[in-house]
């Protein structure tokens, strides 16, 4: 009798697993899930597309390729990684600069304002405008005019870094910390390509500071005269995919050969940053020449947009209206529909084809660092 008992108990549960099997198997009526609604299909003609879309070969410990209309990052390699940012450093010195000081302030350059270094060229006793030490800083990345206008806008340069740190931190730069306000190498003094493409995007927005990083020669006439040179000579070279206007290189030892470089074509712009690299403007070409022939813009209020997730933003941008963002070329079925006329025929041409001439490395290989003889800061 027992054993009849177990006998029938089995062959229940035996019923029971079998009918079970297709609710195990997931057999049933198809079901939409949410992560359906934000895959984009893939037809047969983008395949070749997909292809030949290769990330550009960038000897660097970090890059990064910024949409500046959005802050959308759509390219990166180690982005977040915390790293010797060198004379990078500078644009932020020149953020708080402007912020808190008056630019027609006239400053007398104190013994103490001596650095080592990239110079501006300053002597104790000379008389400069505030105005005069932001040009000295970016344009020949000059130690002397970062650290004179430390003293002059902070009091001192401790209170001044902090005050860098504080900007830091309201712009949401969580791998970024600053020790001085000209970039050499110091303990505890670090950035992020990503970081380094927000500051540089904030930046921008400001026009006297875009004046600035994008000149390539200055005079100065203060006490006495100063001819300075912008040490980021991209801005002198006609054979990109887009024209560069901005913003700032660095080298030292320890942060080897940097630069964040702001490039416009058609009217977009783009951020681009190498970190650690052994030869920054060959790096920052091939990250420009990539993002304007592998990439276009869609029209943010277009269907399409809603495939491309959440738009990154600063506090800058909170009153401003963005109407497009930056997509892969390989999608070009998608965005060709929802582009003006204006911008379909050159949005995604190859810049290689009808942009340039001669390659990057014809046009804009430069050597090792140590070939082009920077002192640490440039």
């Amino acid at each position: 009798m027992r054993g009849a008992i177990l006998h029938l108990f089995r062959q229940v549960l035996a019923v029971v697993f079998i009918l079970s099997l297709p609710l195990l198997v997931g057999f049933g009526p198809p079901k939409l899930v949410e992560s359906d609604s934000q895959r984009v299909p893939i037809y047969g003609s983008q395949l070749p597309s997909i292809k030949n879309d290769v990330p550009p070969s960038v000897e660097a410990r970090a890059s990064m390729i910024m949409d500046a209309s959005t802050g959308r990052v759509v390219y990166q390699k180690n982005g977040t990684k915390r790293l010797a940012p060198a004379s990078i450093t500078k644009i932020m010195t020149a953020i708080v600069a402007l912020e808190h000081g008056n630019p027609k302030d006239k400053v007398t350059i104190s013994p103490d304002f001596m650095t080592e270094g990239s110079t501006m060229g300053l002597t104790p006793g000379d008389v400069v405008t505030l105005e005069d030490l932001l040009w000295g800083m970016m344009l020949p990345s000059g130690n002397d005019a970062a650290t004179a206008i430390a003293g002059h806008v902070g009091g001192s340069a401790p209170t001044f870094v902090a005050m860098m740190n504080e900007k830091a931190d309201e712009l949401s730069l969580a791998n970024t910390h600053f020790v001085n306000p000209h970039g050499l190498d110091d303990e505890g003094h670090y950035s992020s390509a990503l970081d380094i493409a927000r500051m540089s995007r904030y930046a921008l927005s400001n026009p006297k500071f875009s004046e600035i990083v994008g000149t390539r020669f200055r005079e100065v006439n203060a006490s006495r005269d100063f001819l300075l040179v912008n040490n980021n000579h991209l801005l002198e070279n006609f054979d990109l995919s887009a024209q560069v206007d901005g913003i700032k290189t660095g080298f030292t030892d320890n942060a080897g050969d940097s630069i964040t470089a702001s490039a416009v074509r058609d009217g977009r712009r783009i951020i681009a940053v190498a970190m650690g690299t052994y030869g920054r403007d060959r790096a920052a070409a091939s990250l420009i020449d990539y993002a304007f022939s592998s990439f276009g813009w869609i029209n943010i209020e277009s269907p399409f947009s809603k495939y491309v997730g959440n738009i990154q933003s600063l506090g800058q941008e909170s009153n401003n209206t963005v109407s497009s963002m930056m997509l892969p070329r390989w999608q070009n079925p998608y965005t060709a529909l929802y582009v003006t006329a204006e911008q379909a025929s050159p949005l995604f041409l190859s810049s290689r084809e009808a942009m340039r001439r001669d390659n990057v490395e014809a046009s804009t290989g430069m050597g090792p660092a140590s070939k082009r003889n920077i002192r640490p800061g440039g």
